[in-house]
């Protein structure tokens, strides 16, 4: 299956990050990158250790999850239509993933604050399916972790009122591998067969 090709703003992220030889200490490639269906990151690029207010009550730090696959989801609650089309997505994969779903976080990360409190995430998120958590930052601390993914977010303001706007997001599910790198990212549209199908693959195989 022919790749899907990088976002623009993505490949210079990845570029920026590139370069030079590669450490001793840093796991090599993993023989799985040429079979995986989405947007490979080549070489995977480690991702910034972070924690952040969660729905589940606890803050998420991502190095807590070594040896599991999280997906991560920028959006928003009020979005009209791509993050929920995106979250029923999440839930098919989910569900086909029968017991394999233990080894999987889904995290959405809110990009509007302002609306979006822990308390209506937890029942955004829970709608979906109730394993499922959000995350909830502000500021530069939000900034860093989205500029580390390659998130862009900008609000365009629809209405009067202050708080009558969309925000115009990167649309894309980001996949961190069991060693806490990003592996691949699938672009909106992704058939969720697709992601079960890397999904599988990674898990099965040692990185």
């Amino acid at each position: 299956m022919s790749k899907i090709l990088f976002p623009l703003f993505l490949c210079l992220v990845l570029v920026g990050c590139g370069g030079g030889a590669r450490a001793d200490n840093q796991p090599s490639n993993p023989d799985y990158l040429g079979e995986l269906r989405g947007a490979v990151v080549n070489p995977p690029r480690k991702i910034n250790d972070f924690t952040l207010p969660a729905t589940s009550g606890e803050d998420f730090t991502l190095s807590e999850h070594q040896g599991k696959v999280v997906l991560f989801y920028f959006g928003y609650m009020t979005c009209p239509d791509v993050c929920p089309t995106t979250f029923a997505d999440l839930r098919q994969v989910y569900t086909h993933l029968g017991e394999l779903a233990e080894k999987v976080k889904v995290v959405f990360v809110t990009v509007d604050p302002e609306r979006d409190t822990l308390d209506r995430l937890t029942l955004y998120t829970q709608g979906f399916h109730e394993d499922f958590i959000a995350l909830r930052g502000e500021g530069e601390s939000l900034q860093a972790i989205m500029d580390d993914f390659g998130v862009k977010a900008t609000r365009r303001v629809v209405g009067e009122s202050a708080l009558s706007y969309l925000i115009d997001h990167t649309a894309s599910i980001f996949l961190v591998g069991p060693q806490g790198r990003l592996v691949e990212q699938f672009l909106y549209g992704t058939r969720y067969q697709d992601i079960v199908h890397d999904i599988n693959l990674i898990l099965s195989s040692k990185e």
